[in-house]
């Protein structure tokens, strides 16, 4: 209830009038009512955001509540010396005891000091305090004696909804479109709204139209900003504008922009900006108020372009050394500097992402649709845009932009990130060769130089150690890689890292993969676009230890996304074989396909094509298909250590098992492999010679195979032992290696219900085509079409399907038919 006294105080409202057409707040209101259980309850915020009107509501739903005793005051007007009269009045009121107190000013009227002294006298005293400025009540040692609530500034903006409500009280005819609009141009701005709204009252115009919208906001933000200029108490040049470049302004950047005020110092013109009520305060900086600065902006540019400009990148320059790099991105786009956006993003992407990943998304969009392909914009993309590195554009537009970078060896001599810059495009368009020339050359460049920034030395290294990983010499690329790691920052180290982590797995190093995914476990960088390749290792080392569905899930959830763009080779062989050891060698073909369609944008090196072509022919072997994965490895792909196991696999369980045996021994022993090749080739070895010599088979490759697997904790490559075979295979090895092998699924334990076709339904599946008909595969083959009905309802049947679309589909995920753009 209102507290009345014989003689009001100077500055009490004993009438609170709220007009009409102010829109109910019972969001803000219900925020303001659970907060009275703290001693204070500061709001704060610029002017024109809708303080006193939230307050007056407040005071006003408090009327009727006899539990509650309510005096609203003008904090700027009341002298210190009615302080005892406001305790008299509530002595005599109810219990619990209300104080509100609008336009709080430090050192004008009743002070922080006169507040807290009410609150000593007080017991059950709480006040709600409505400020512009920064007060004493956030200090640190008010909170140790009171509980001092800030209500976060976003609640005092009006929502969409409230902004609806205003235009139907002010009975304006609206639409969605033009209600959405009007939200998007006054940001919850109280004063905005009401002007807007009462523009469109007394002219009775309706708001249907975007355009409509604009118009009345661009009234109303013009019509307040001239009434706050008005109060300010210097001239508002265009010197002054310039603060509107930042949508931050702290005294820093205010002197970084080279802003001179006619009146007192930068300092001074910041404190008067916020006394007006111009500036949002915070405990770290002030905000400039967003109709303001629109305006200002608007203004300044059309009359000082060039200088704007020029602030600008001073402006943009100040806030990422500042370690503000977000704010720089948004300038940016704002100001349409799409290669200062790129290079902020390039530079300091995680510190955004980290800060705000949906800005960070919205940034990278702008960045793919607004701006102009140029080098330093496309390799942004192609790291940090998911659309961009799955587009089958980008290796027209990667070789766009290397045609506008300068020759190598001028790169070498000018500028390092040039260079890097050139090798990562490189890669990108598939000109491998060119890529490793280049990249040998940015190694030499970096090793002579000795000025370089840690930032440029990081990308340099991890550029030459993915080039080195893209052509497969592995040992390589794990060094450079971890010179990368030592020098670079967190998010970027989870990049190396993850790199790292797939190089030892591809080599068959479980154990050393493990010791580097491990401390990156509760990383936030693990969910980043940076922590994909650690990821893809994780679910990687999960299939390793015998999670086959559980390493599946993982990668089921790994996005076709930029971070992990070139170990996408790697990932489509280990979800294939999740799928085979997981009960789903079926659909193992079909998801084969949809990777191979995502490397597609960034063309695979030979050894990144290797390792999809074994793992597509691991799948054929699993689904007893054997000799048509032989055909695989001619030509470009023929025999060499990279493919040395899986032509021995293929042959093995295409009934050639002395050659198999032949081949194993060769390149298991001579060539000095990998663990996990010499592996494979060893297990691929005592199949074979199970099979040539029954229980006569020499137990010593088994022995080597067994340690290796236990040395490298590498078990996987078990799986390839058939059903069949496992009977004579286990009793040759040790219970441990037993043991770890039958918790192991077979990549054949799914593959018994692949459809047996005779030559002739071979025939005639491979003229099948969704536009071929009857007649036309009977004239082909030279049969009746009565014959061609027979082998096609045989066909339908064995496939478990009923037309033919469905035939050919399933005969694709069988591996029965080939895709013309199948490798």
């Amino acid at each position: 209830m209102l507290i009345d006294v014989d003689t009001i105080p100077t500055g009490v409202r004993a009438t609170r009038r709220i007009s009409r057409f102010w829109a109910p707040r019972p969001e803000s209101l219900s925020l303001l009512r659970e907060a009275l259980t703290s001693d204070v309850v500061l709001l704060r915020g610029p002017a024109g955001v809708g303080k006193t009107s939230l307050l007056r509501q407040f005071a006003a739903s408090l009327d009727d509540d006899t539990e509650r005793g309510v005096q609203f005051i003008d904090g700027s007007v009341t002298p210190p010396d009615s302080a005892p009269q406001l305790l008299a009045a509530f002595a005599d009121g109810p219990r619990t005891h209300v104080l509100v107190v609008d336009n709080h000013v430090e050192g004008v009227g009743l002070s922080t000091e006169h507040l807290l002294e009410l609150l000593r006298c007080d017991p059950d005293l709480r006040i709600v305090v409505a400020t512009r400025q920064t007060t004493g009540l956030e200090s640190p040692l008010v909170t140790l004696e009171f509980d001092v609530h800030v209500l976060p500034t976003d609640h005092l903006l009006l929502t969409r909804d409230e902004l609806a409500a205003v235009l139907a009280l002010n009975g304006v005819v609206t639409t969605d479109v033009g209600i959405d609009a009007l939200a998007e141009r006054t940001y919850g701005w109280a004063a905005l709204i009401q002007l807007a709204a009462a523009r469109l009252r007394l002219e009775g115009l309706p708001l249907r139209t975007r355009a409509e919208a604009m118009a009345v906001a661009d009234y109303a933000n013009a019509a307040f900003t001239a009434d706050l200029e008005q109060r300010l108490k210097m001239p508002v040049s265009d010197d002054v504008r310039l603060l509107a470049v930042a949508p931050h302004v702290t005294v820093a950047i205010a002197d970084a922009m080279g802003v001179n005020t006619v009146e007192g110092s930068t300092g001074e013109l910041v404190a008067h900006l916020q006394a007006t009520g111009f500036m949002w305060p915070s405990s770290t900086r002030l905000t400039l108020a967003e109709p303001v600065r629109e305006q200002w902006l608007r203004e300044v540019t059309a009359r000082r372009p060039d200088d704007v400009g020029r602030a600008r990148l001073r402006l943009l320059e100040h806030l990422v050394t500042g370690g503000e790099p977000l704010l720089a991105a948004q300038l940016a786009a704002d100001a349409e500097q799409w290669a200062v956006l790129a290079d902020v993003l390039r530079s300091s992407g995680p510190e955004i992402w980290a800060r705000d990943a949906e800005v960070f998304d919205r940034l990278v969009a702008i960045l793919r649709t607004r701006a102009p392909k140029t080098p330093a914009v496309v390799d942004a993309l192609l790291s940090l845009d998911p659309e961009m590195a799955a587009s089958l554009d980008t290796p027209a537009l990667v070789m766009a932009a290397l045609a506008q970078l300068p020759d190598a060896k001028i790169a070498a001599a000018s500028n390092i990130d040039t260079f890097a810059l050139r090798v990562s495009l490189l890669r990108a368009a598939g000109r491998f060769a060119l890529a490793t020339e280049t990249a040998a050359l940015l190694d030499e460049a970096v090793r002579r130089s000795r000025d370089l920034s840690p930032e440029v030395m990081c990308e340099a290294w991890y550029q030459v150690g993915m080039t080195a990983f893209a052509m497969g010499t592995l040992r390589e690329a794990r060094l450079m890689l971890s010179q990368a790691e030592r020098i670079a920052p967190p998010a970027r180290r989870m990049s190396a890292r993850g790199a790292i982590a797939v190089i030892d797995l591809l080599e068959g190093d479980v154990r050393g993969a493990q010791q580097v995914v491990a401390p990156d476990r509760d990383d936030n960088w693990r969910g980043s676009p940076w922590g994909e390749g650690i990821r893809l290792a994780e679910a990687w080392l999960r299939l390793e230890s015998g999670d086959a569905p559980g390493a599946r899930a993982m990668l089921d959830r790994l996005p076709a996304t930029a971070g992990a763009r070139e170990l996408w080779p790697f990932a489509a062989a280990v979800h294939a074989l999740s799928f085979l050891l997981s009960g789903s060698a079926s659909d193992a073909l079909g998801l084969l396909r949809t990777w191979m369609s995502r490397a597609r944008s960034t063309p695979p090196s030979h050894f990144q094509s290797t390792q999809m072509l074994t793992a597509r022919a691991k799948v054929l072997i699993a689904l007893r298909q054997a000799r048509k994965a032989l055909s695989f490895f001619e030509g470009p792909f023929a025999l060499a250590p990279a493919t040395a196991p899986a032509i021995a696999l293929a042959q093995l369980y295409a009934g050639r098992p002395h050659e198999a045996f032949v081949m194993s021994v060769k390149w298991g022993a001579h060539q000095e492999p990998s663990p996990r090749a010499a592996l494979e080739s060893l297990v691929v070895g005592i199949i074979a010679d199970v099979r040539l010599n029954g229980g006569a088979a020499h137990r010593t490759a088994a022995q080597r195979a067994e340690a290796l697997s236990a040395r490298h904790d590498l078990w996987s490559p078990w799986s390839a032992i058939s059903p069949e075979d496992r009977a004579l295979v286990l009793p040759m090895l040790s219970p441990a290696a037993r043991d770890e092998i039958t918790r192991r699924c077979s990549f054949f334990a799914s593959s018994v219900s692949v459809p047996h076709l005779t030559k002739r339904e071979q025939v005639v599946l491979a003229h099948l085509t969704p536009t071929s008909t009857i007649a036309d595969i009977a004239k082909a083959l030279v049969v009746s079409p009565n014959t061609v009905k027979t082998q096609l309802q045989s066909l339908y049947r064995k496939l478990e399907v009923s037309d033919r679309a469905s035939a050919i589909r399933a005969a694709h995920a069988w591996g029965l038919i080939e895709a013309e753009t199948d490798l």
